[in-house]
């Protein structure tokens, strides 16, 4: 599994403090996780860490991913930059950086979070069935993480899913 600073912040790099890690995967779900975090991290001075994860595929198209120039690692950095965007804005906390991790997802956030003051996830990503509560991910950090874990719930979601349920009925 890597785990790579993306686009660090000055003030992050010698962090006296355990961060709030928060897991984010560009849902809205995740984006309103940062947000409820930073708001945390101001409150107990605390860094703030976005941290993104992915899987290593392979396809009988991989040959043609690698011409083209994509990586799984641009992505998930344009995907960092934009949570980081949709959350912030230009206000950026001071103590904040995005990191990516490869792995399966709530295996590399349970184990990334072993430092952390608290790990902060919404409470479903993009996968996952409509109705749902909390995801898998979500699920497996909660019974597993050594650090508190805040499960961020997206009441639009929850709203969206509720209408979708009445309407299949």
């Amino acid at each position: 599994m890597t785990d790579n600073a993306v686009g660090s912040t000055a003030g992050s790099k010698n962090w006296d403090v355990p961060p709030i890690v928060v897991g984010v995967d560009g849902s809205e779900s995740s984006v309103k996780a940062l947000r409820e975090a930073r708001r945390l991290a101001d409150a107990l001075h605390a860094p703030l860490e976005a941290v993104a994860v992915w899987q290593q595929t392979h396809s009988m198209y991989d040959f043609y991913q690698s011409q083209s120039g994509w990586t799984p690692e641009k992505e998930i950095e344009k995907l960092l930059r934009d949570v980081a965007e949709a959350a912030f804005g230009s206000d950026r906390p001071e103590q904040f950086r995005m990191s990516m991790l490869q792995g399966p997802p709530a295996k590399a956030l349970i184990r990334h979070s072993a430092r952390a003051e608290m790990l902060v996830l919404g409470s479903r990503g993009h996968g996952g069935f409509a109705g749902l509560l909390l995801g898998s991910v979500s699920s497996a950090c909660v019974a597993h993480a050594t650090c508190p874990v805040l499960i961020v719930h997206n009441n639009d979601q929850v709203r969206l899913d509720a209408e979708k349920s009445t309407a299949t009925h």
